[in-house]
């Protein structure tokens, strides 16, 4: 029945999706952060909610613009439930910001397998990282994503190379100028130390190990049979899908080395994640097996919010 529903793209999609992710964000945020009734709360969680909202609609745009899924919604489907099954992903405001932008920058890269204005597409994905690497500082390593793709997408120029350089240190150099006017260097001092952690401790709680586990197991369930499909493909798409596992990648580097391992850094993997499972979920001939996987994943909602 779930599966039926949002086999294809239909405007009452959005409207279903863009409700369940108020009520997964208003449980979450409530589950996770100390509730206060106050303005300034409540216009800084509407504001989180109109991103999140947003972002469905950009990565509609991105996966139907780059052929990255069939004309379904099940890619948007798993990205709000990957956030319900790690709700600090709602608690850290800086962390939601950073993944907003960088949808701008992913939706420049995966168009680099087409032919047209390739130095513009790497100077904008650059510079969309730039600017969220200034919310979070880690979201630089996509800069090492964009390289992948120019590498494998053919766009093999000495100056397409020097470009993400520009592109990025472009909205650094203009917010430090800022800094400089206003006489207060004190971010960049903290931005260049680039904060790391390697105590994965939390990790062990059950309200992390559990949807870790599953979404692990899941993944490598879906890497293979998604992998020979692929490389029976064309070759743009074959090397798209070498993109997205290079993009899982340098979100599971981030992942490692994020100084908060609260959950929330999860977030960088809810896109490349959600493609993963909708591609499964495509190739998937048997309609029982569809409802299961998005019935498993309702259920480990309840779940994490049961223990």
């Amino acid at each position: 029945m779930i599966a039926n529903f949002f086999n294809k793209t239909k405007p009452i999609n959005f409207l279903v999706l863009s409700i369940l992710l108020t009520i997964i964000y208003i449980i979450g945020i409530q589950a996770v952060v100390n509730f206060n009734i106050s303005l300034h709360y409540m216009l800084k969680n509407i504001f989180f909610l109109f991103l999140l909202i947003i972002s469905i609609f950009i990565i509609n745009f991105i996966l139907r613009k780059n052929v990255l899924t069939d004309d379904n919604s099940y890619a948007i489907l798993f990205y709000i439930l990957l956030f319900g099954i790690f709700p600090f992903s709602f608690s850290d405001g800086d962390i939601l910001v950073s993944n907003f932008i960088l949808l701008f920058s992913f939706r420049r890269i995966y168009s680099l397998r087409s032919m047209l204005k390739p130095k513009e597409k790497i100077f904008d994905s650059a510079f969309w990282i730039g600017l969220a690497s200034l919310f979070y500082v880690w979201s630089f390593l996509y800069l090492f994503l964009l390289f992948f793709a120019i590498f494998i997408f053919n766009k093999l120029n000495w100056k397409n190379f020097l470009i993400p350089f520009i592109g990025w240190i472009t909205p650094v150099f203009l917010f430090y100028t800022y800094l400089l006017l206003i006489n207060d260097l004190s971010f960049f001092e903290d931005f260049w130390k680039l904060p790391y952690s390697f105590e994965y401790y939390n990790y062990l709680d059950y309200k992390l190990l559990v949807p870790i586990s599953f979404l692990m197991f899941f993944g490598l369930f879906a890497i293979p049979p998604i992998t020979q499909k692929y490389l029976l493909a064309k070759i743009d798409f074959k090397s798209t899908w070498f993109v997205l596992l290079t993009h899982i990648a340098t979100a599971l580097i981030i992942i490692f080395f994020a100084p908060l391992k609260n959950g929330s850094e999860f977030s960088f993997l809810f896109f490349p994640l959600s493609i993963l499972y909708a591609n499964y979920l495509q190739i998937t001939e048997k309609y029982w097996l569809k409802e299961l996987v998005l019935y498993n994943f309702f259920i480990l909602l309840i779940v994490v919010y049961s223990l």
